[in-house]
């Protein structure tokens, strides 16, 4: 909106004050032309207006009533059209002015009003032209922010020169990941803490006072779920151009993230392949398909961490939000991830890392999760350890975080089988082989064996009952098979 000050200037001697000295900074919100004693009842408040004095008697008590209701009520300024019905403002009027505070204006005898408010929605037309140009200006620099070789921290750094104040970039769980000015860290920290009161989702925005600051905090959502948050802090109501500046860099921060998804799923769908079989055994594949990806070779001694019981959010966006809080170095993890339940195969070195992040992931995306770690192992023999591991997380509470002291042996299958071996009444090895090589099939396995599907079951529950597990267990029967082949037996 024009000031006073500017309307004056822009009609220079077709409107001047009456009064010496400088104009209050007032914004005119409009011009109206009245002859009403009181107009007030059309009127909204900070308009200029317009008057040849038609009602005004000059009497000192009118005069005065006249001009404390306009100011009472916020008008801007009245301009006094001389000629018509007066020769020159009367002078009760410009007492009562004075008085009130109301500024006064003269609009010659040779000037009509429809000059003063062409005028006026002349500036008002050259303003809306140049806040829609500098607005396209930012927008132009937001998106080649976003273009850019950092494009969050030059967006984030884009958005605060805009609006005038600061801005931020928090994760899902209120991290701060990027903020600018740098100064104004601890306003964005104290944000962070305000997010698990508000309790902002994926579908709503939120402004609230931090300090002086009116801020504006917008969430950012990649295929409905939320991966994280753009706030925006400036001393003054936000106006609606700057509003569209932050919807604009809300529309290019998601636009990255998903991008940057999509970028990392083709590696991150690799290194999972890796990990599957390192889990099932095939520690030869693993390798020959890591050096086939470029990948790094794996580590002999590896640490194990298990996510179970997944509640709340999926696999995926835990484990996407675990990488996106890891440092850069550490981030192309190996790890399997299904629908609930994540394994992840660290290097010793990366364990205390790595093992900080995910927990305080799990914190605020799963609690209810069981979190179980290893000991250090060699990294084939994952595989024979994994059922136990998977036994320990059944047992496990919810939310439940345990380091394992120590992991089941690795010759713990092989005394199974020696126990199996020295059994002397019936040939549990060789049932147990037949069972195991035809997936439970009872019919097959008894025919490749020469005897009744009735004493193959009597066998397999002998065996059962010898080595004290499950064969349909499928943990139980890889790990028993393993075994049977390391030994040349299967």
């Amino acid at each position: 909106m024009p000031t006073l000050t500017e309307l004056c200037r822009a009609l220079g001697d077709d409107l001047t004050p009456v009064f010496a000295g400088t104009l209050p900074e007032r914004e005119v919100t409009g011009v109206h032309i009245s002859e009403l004693i009181d107009p007030t009842a059309y009127l909204e408040g900070g308009e200029l207006l317009l008057t040849v004095g038609m009602g005004l008697t000059g009497h000192t008590a009118q005069a005065h009533a006249y001009a404390a209701r306009l100011a009472r009520f916020g008008v801007a300024a009245l301009g006094f059209g001389v000629g018509p019905v007066h020769d020159a403002v009367p002078e009760s009027l410009v007492r009562a002015c004075e008085v009130t505070g109301l500024p006064l204006l003269v609009v010659p005898a040779a000037t009509p009003f429809l000059t003063v408010s062409r005028t006026y929605w002349s500036l008002i037309a050259l303003a809306g032209q140049e806040v829609l140009s500098a607005s396209l200006g930012a927008q132009q620099d937001l998106v080649r922010a976003a273009a850019g070789p950092n494009p969050v921290s030059a967006v984030v750094r884009t958005l605060a020169r805009a609006v005038e104040g600061w801005a931020c970039r928090l994760s899902p769980e209120g991290e701060v990941l990027e903020v600018w000015p740098r100064t104004r860290r601890r306003s964005a920290s104290q944000l962070a803490r305000e997010l698990g009161r508000l309790g902002v989702g994926p579908h709503a925005a939120a402004t609230l006072p931090i300090g002086d600051d009116d801020v504006l905090l917008h969430p950012l959502t990649s295929r409905g779920r939320l991966t994280g948050f753009v706030a925006t802090g400036c001393p003054r109501p936000m106006n609606a151009p700057d509003r569209q500046l932050v919807l604009a860099a809300c529309s290019l921060l998601a636009l990255q993230a998903e991008q940057q998804r999509r970028g990392t799923a083709g590696p991150r769908a690799a290194r999972d392949c890796v990990a599957r079989l390192v889990l099932a055994g095939y520690l030869d594949a693993a390798r020959a398909l890591a050096v086939e990806l470029g990948m790094s070779p794996l580590h002999p001694r590896v640490t194990v961490v298990a996510l179970s019981r997944l509640t709340g959010a999926t696999a995926e966006e835990v484990l996407d939000a675990i990488e996106a809080a890891l440092p850069r170095q550490l981030q192309q993890l190996v790890a399997a991830a299904d629908a609930d339940e994540i394994w992840v195969i660290l290097r010793p070195a990366d364990s205390a890392n790595v093992l900080a992040v995910i927990d305080r992931v799990r914190a605020s995306r799963a609690p209810d999760a069981r979190l179980l770690v290893s000991v250090e192992l060699d990294v084939g023999e994952i595989c024979v350890h994994r059922p136990g591991m998977r036994r320990r997380l059944q047992e496990m509470a919810p939310g439940e975080e345990r380091d394992l002291a120590h992991v089941e042996s690795p010759g713990s299958a092989g005394r199974s089988l020696e126990s199996l071996l020295s059994y002397t009444r019936a040939d549990l090895i060789g049932a147990v082989i037949a069972y195991l090589r035809h997936r439970g099939q009872w019919e097959a396995a008894a025919n490749e064996l020469g005897v009744h599907r009735n004493t193959l079951r009597h066998r397999i529950r002998t065996a059962m009952r010898v080595i004290d597990a499950d064969l349909d267990d499928p943990d139980v029967a890889s790990t028993i098979w393993l075994t049977l082949r390391a030994r040349g037996l299967a």
